[in-house]
């Protein structure tokens, strides 16, 4: 599942009270950035993967993110 795919699940609305939290390579799970599911701001990360899905409470998620791979892609291939 890439995380297009859970924002659209849970709606994109700018409105939602849902959020995401993401944790970025190098950093731990207490270091994360935190983004309303209608962010803008997610947009570059749509693609990625979800290597792993928590629910922290009933309107926050957390995703673990394979920032080294696409979907059908690797850092090898190019367009």
């Amino acid at each position: 599942m890439r995380l297009i795919d859970l924002l659209s699940v849970i709606g994109m609305d700018v409105e939602s009270c849902v959020e995401i939290q993401i944790c970025h390579p190098g950093r731990n799970w207490e270091d994360y950035d935190e983004f309303n599911a209608g962010s803008k701001l997610l947009e570059p990360f749509y693609d990625l993967k979800i290597n792993c899905l928590s629910a922290i409470n009933t309107d926050l998620i957390r995703v673990d993110l394979d920032f080294d791979e696409k979907e059908g892609k690797t850092d090898e291939q190019t367009d």
